[in-house]
């Protein structure tokens, strides 16, 4: 057998120091992922945010980009973590192994946990969850109180101090869209549809948010604000760098 034909056991770690190479080319340094990077983004809850992401992704245009969301094992922010740490691991185990469909990235480029900071802090928890996120190699996404917080920047730029927990956030979203929102998941995904188009609009709202608090050396999570403008602009920099939304 010729040397063309010698199987390469470790053909996966060749393959993507080529792509890393490529990626550090193209890229320009203010950019949160290169194009064509792979996605793992973990969720807290099992209805707003997995069809948020599903649904921006498709707005996106990433069809070119392999985005995988998934709620996590349960709600509690550090089994959110071990998920999304979990579920790598698996994936490069599974390219090592030969065994993952040609259509699965060999590994996830950027590894997200999507959660709700307000019961970690009100539980006095929430230094574990930075920590474990930290040794898991896992890119928190938080928002405080919740998530929905993100949504209600689509409507408008806002740092009222009366979202004492994910209830008064809900309340306060529902209060802003005129209709109801939490009420099944019926009604989450439909207020979603909603306020999608305006995606762009929440992440200049949340970095003005964060520009705030950081100027009043306000201690992390500060209430209210929400990171997750910064993995949307990851998934917007892996379809095109240059092009920023703000």
């Amino acid at each position: 057998m010729s040397d063309d034909c010698t199987y390469d056991p470790h053909w996966w770690l060749t393959k993507k120091a080529e792509s890393l190479a490529r990626k550090q080319q193209q890229v320009p340094k203010s950019a949160l992922a290169a194009p064509g990077d792979a996605f793992l983004i973990v969720t807290e809850g099992t209805v707003a945010e997995p069809h948020y992401f599903e649904q921006l992704r498709r707005r996106l245009l990433l069809s070119l980009v392999h985005v995988r969301v998934t709620p996590g094992d349960s709600s509690d922010p550090r089994q959110v973590i071990q998920t999304a740490a979990r579920l790598a691991t698996e994936q490069v185990r599974g390219a090592k192994r030969g065994t993952l469909p040609l259509s699965e990235p060999e590994m996830f480029d950027h590894v997200f946990a999507v959660i709700d900071a307000d019961v970690a802090v009100r539980q006095k928890h929430w230094n574990d969850v930075v920590q474990l996120a930290s040794a898991r190699k896992v890119q928190l996404v938080p928002s405080m109180p919740c998530f929905e917080f993100w949504l209600l920047l689509h409507l408008g730029y806002t740092t009222r101090t009366d979202l004492v927990d994910g209830d008064a956030a809900k309340s306060a979203l529902k209060q802003a869209l005129g209709c109801e929102y939490a009420k099944n998941a019926s009604t989450i995904r439909s207020a979603i549809d909603t306020l999608l188009s305006k995606w762009r609009d929440a992440m200049v709202s949340a970095e003005r948010v964060q520009k705030l608090h950081d100027a009043a050396a306000t201690p992390a999570p500060a209430n209210p604000s929400t990171e997750v403008w910064r993995l949307v602009q990851a998934l917007a920099d892996a379809v095109h760098p240059s092009r920023h939304p703000h």
